[in-house]
């Protein structure tokens, strides 16, 4: 992503966030977002140790800052759509220089930086953790033992993938699901090389809803796709639902019908399972 120029005060209010949502802060992970010499970078780190010391301590090995149990945020509000702002999650993200933006794209999932952050540290160490979690087949809260591998950001909504030890396959969790999340540990569950769906590549193919008259299926290919017959993604099997959803792409042209549904996918019944439930 592009380096974001700024000052003092906005870095020491990514170190905090950084702290809250991934755990801990490096000067390198800083200079993934700041384009200031590793220097200062430093400085800024421990100018915020020092203004919030409760929040974080040293850690040689990790060369870094790394959160207390006691940590709060003191800059920020503690709200995710930080963290989002911060990372660059949201594409429109670097229209600025005094122009107006509206976006209507919020996210839903009720998230809290503890527990994310220890989800963001299995990731990161392989890890597996236990977490207590509701679905709409089993709403009652239950413990399940996961090992995560990736985020997914699904519209409004945010999920992890993971192997699940009780359902003995790779899930997706919906992060407002989970209550309870506790520390990482040790894991010989399956890891992420093991997600042979996460692995498969797949193209979905969106067109124009075949119930639109010609002008607007030219309109719709205008629009969505540069005047060509088809828009074509490569995507992970297990996200591809998520892009369909997305885009409010019709797979029963029979039944989902325009307006409510513009686009539709091409070919669904041959597409590989998973790619649309």
């Amino acid at each position: 992503m592009a380096k974001t120029p700024s000052g003092h005060q906005e870095r020491l209010k990514a170190v905090e966030i950084l702290l809250l949502w991934e755990g801990r802060v490096s000067r390198p992970r800083l200079g993934e977002l700041f384009d200031v010499h590793g220097s200062v970078l430093s400085r800024d780190m421990a100018a915020y140790a020092d203004l919030a010391p409760d929040n974080c301590q040293y850690d040689t090995g990790a060369r870094g800052y790394v959160v207390t149990p006691y940590a709060r945020a003191q800059l920020t509000k503690g709200q995710f759509s930080e963290y989002e702002a911060l990372v660059g999650t949201l594409a429109l993200r670097g229209l600025r220089a005094g122009v107006e933006l509206v976006s209507a794209q919020q996210h839903a999932t009720h998230i809290q930086h503890g527990p994310f952050s220890r989800i963001h540290a299995a990731i990161r160490e392989s890890k597996q953790i236990q977490i207590e979690y509701r679905s709409l087949n089993n709403p009652e809260t239950h413990e399940r033992t996961i090992r995560p591998h990736a985020f997914i950001q699904a519209g409004p909504r945010w999920h992890v993938r993971a192997y699940c030890d009780r359902a003995k396959g790779f899930r997706d969790f919906n992060l407002g699901r989970i209550s309870r999340v506790d520390d990482p540990v040790h894991s010989l569950l399956p890891a992420a090389e093991e997600d042979r769906a996460w692995d498969t590549l797949i193209t979905l193919r969106l067109v124009p809803h075949p119930h639109l008259s010609a002008a607007q299926v030219q309109l719709v290919r205008d629009e969505y796709m540069a005047g060509t017959l088809a828009r074509a993604f490569e995507v992970r099997l297990p996200v591809s639902k998520y892009l369909v959803q997305a885009y409010r792409a019709a797979i029963d042209t029979s039944r989902q019908l325009p307006p409510d549904f513009i686009l539709a996918v091409h070919k669904p019944s041959e597409l590989p399972p998973g790619a649309l439930l």
